[in-house]
């Protein structure tokens, strides 16, 4: 089984490397639309089977085309987003550059918002039928501006309280973090991620992987895209936060 982050079906080389900037693994899937499909509410990921006996678990599918039944009376979202089917994205035949955009901005908001699930609201795709024309262009700038408005985003897993303070970045450079995290049922793995706000030295922002220290406790990390509000950061293993009360077994590797 092939375990991702972000899985591409039908889609075109390129696709796969705009939706890396927003700091997520990507793999390349099958061509066809996958024969099985099912999405785990639990673990907020698509289990998916290929047509060449291949098998997929990832957090979000980004397919250019059959995808499970959701709101059929309706037209997806923008071409891109359909109620009923949470963390799938569509690639429409149209702009299919400025709808990549558009998603690689709604997995950043996941992101900074630590969310591991996303739909799109019924009212948001029932609004977006009613008022915009097939023939009418999308405006893509005020669409990224209501991504948070338009999507339901919640989270899964075992949560930790939210860290938001000060912290150390590459052993000198003192920022204010916004850290959560949360134990994966993919792997069973600790993963926390968040923000760090504020400009960071380009040695920093380049370095394939950076410590985050927050009072005694020191971690590994990588830094992601950078945001209107600063990077986003995340780890996996022990965080540097604290996790409170809440007991789980954190592997350090």
């Amino acid at each position: 089984m092939t375990i991702c982050d972000v899985l591409v079906v039908g889609g075109a080389p390129g696709t796969g490397d705009a939706l890396r900037a927003a700091g997520v693994s990507v793999v390349m899937g099958p061509e066809n639309a996958p024969t099985r499909w099912a999405f785990d509410e639990a673990g907020h990921c698509w289990d998916l089977l290929a047509d060449d006996g291949r098998r997929f678990r990832a957090r979000i599918v980004v397919s250019a085309g059959p995808h499970p039944p959701g709101r059929e009376a309706l037209r997806p979202y923008l071409g891109v987003a359909v109620h009923g089917l949470p963390n799938w994205f569509l690639l429409p035949a149209g702009d299919t550059a400025a709808a990549t955009r558009y998603i690689r901005d709604c997995l950043a908001v996941m992101a900074r918002t630590v969310c591991t699930r996303i739909e799109v609201r019924h009212s948001t795709q029932r609004v977006f039928n009613a008022r915009v024309p097939d023939d009418r262009a999308i405006d893509w700038a005020l669409a990224r501006r209501k991504i948070e408005s338009a999507f339901d985003l919640s989270s899964v897993g075992v949560e930790d309280e939210l860290y938001d303070g000060p912290a150390t970045i590459g052993g000198g450079h003192v920022v204010r973090a916004r850290l959560s995290g949360h134990l994966d049922p993919i792997d069973g793995r600790y993963h926390w991620r968040g923000m760090v706000f504020g400009d960071l030295p380009d040695d920093v922002v380049k370095a394939a992987h950076v410590s985050i220290a927050i009072g005694d406790r020191t971690a590994p990390a990588r830094i992601g895209e950078r945001t209107p509000w600063g990077h986003s950061i995340t780890g996996t293993g022990a965080p540097p936060f604290t996790l409170g009360e809440i007991q789980v077994d954190v592997p350090t590797v």
